[in-house]
């Protein structure tokens, strides 16, 4: 069961590009075909100013390591397991990934729950 619009929408993305393995974000040739090959580090930077303009929000408002970033920073607090965290946001260092996670205010976290 997804639980979010946008876990719908990649399902929907997974399901139209007939994705079964290699990359999940492709991209898409001018007939409207999804590619096998992965989106460049540049295409996705274009998305993010996209979507930023068509939000009316400043290009420096988001960037896609900011929005990686700010996803881990965000799954903690939502209880998130940081090892479930890394394996969406392709962290492969523990180090790195618990660096978004330190800032956290410890009310917040969900782990002061267990201390009664």
């Amino acid at each position: 069961m997804l639980k979010t619009r946008a876990a719908q929408a990649l399902a929907h993305w997974i399901a139209v590009g007939q994705i079964e393995d290699g990359p999940l974000f492709r991209p898409i040739s001018k007939a409207d075909r999804v590619l096998t090959r992965r989106l460049s580090p540049d295409a996705i930077s274009q998305i993010v100013r996209h979507r930023l303009k068509l939000a009316g929000l400043p290009e420096g408002f988001a960037s896609p390591q900011g929005l990686r970033s700010g996803f881990l920073t965000q799954a903690a607090p939502d209880g998130a397991p940081i090892q479930a965290a890394m394996r969406l946001s392709l962290h492969r260092s523990l180090a790195q990934a618990q660096k978004y996670c330190d800032d956290i205010d410890i009310a917040e976290n969900p782990a002061a729950d267990l201390l009664g």
